[in-house]
């Protein structure tokens, strides 16, 4: 409720009463100015946040282009973008179109080759571009509809080095499957992976090999996969 004052107009001989504005309305009338002026600092922040997330899809959009085709992503474009860190990674797939062999590929969708990387298809190798401290990691998916009998699965990652011309081996790994055979036991899975940090030199070339591809999992390829990191 406002509040009153009676004032006597000595000229006239009046009485005037001056009617106070209450404290409570200019109360809520500085909540509402500051409350307005907050929503407009929040809409204009979410604007700007907004605006600079579509110019960096928009980026990394321009510089992969997939197109899908027999259920899975393939690179349409080389990659021109580099990731934010500057070092050389890598990230291979096995290639479905090869059934009867281990092939790898960086054309299907989730595979990567960054800051010099490069996958030799000849070779069947990834190529070092640097000097460094490297993580090389591979798995490798096994199924068979039948265990008629017993099979012994090995996976190896070697390195070509490029100073002393020599293939040296850098991981192995042996499982054995089908121990027991029999006609019961129909259906089977087994995964393989192994990693570890290695010094690597410029040019050395590394591949992830199998004993027995023609088991390997096609149908889930990109489970199947063969990737470097430098540290």
């Amino acid at each position: 409720m406002s509040s009153e004052q009676l004032v006597h107009d000595v000229e006239k001989g009046n009485i005037v009463v001056i009617r106070e504005p209450s404290p409570k309305n200019n109360h809520w009338k500085c909540l509402s100015i500051c409350s307005f002026l907050l929503l407009i600092g929040a809409v204009t922040v979410f604007a700007l946040l907004q605006l600079d997330a579509f110019g960096l899809s928009e980026k990394q959009v321009s510089n992969t282009s997939w197109v899908k085709s027999e259920g899975l992503l393939f690179r349409k474009v080389p990659m021109g973008a580099s990731l934010r860190s500057g070092k050389p990674a890598a990230h291979a797939v096995a290639s479905s179109r090869h059934s009867s062999q281990l092939k790898w590929t960086a054309d299907v969708f989730p595979s990567i080759l960054e800051n010099g990387m490069r996958l030799d298809e000849n070779e069947n190798s990834l190529v070092v571009p640097s000097t460094g401290l490297y993580f090389v990691y591979s798995q490798l998916l096994f199924h068979k509809d039948n265990c008629k009998k017993p099979l012994l699965l090995t996976h190896n990652i070697t390195c070509w080095s490029s100073d002393f011309s020599l293939e040296v081996e850098l991981l192995k790994s042996i499982k054995s499957v089908c121990e027991e055979a029999s006609s019961n036991k129909k259906l089977w899975f087994e995964s393989i992976y192994q990693g570890a940090v290695f010094q690597l030199n410029k040019g050395d070339r590394l591949m992830s090999k199998t004993n027995l591809p023609e088991y390997l999992d096609f149908t889930h390829s990109t489970q199947i996969y063969f990737g470097v990191i430098a540290m």
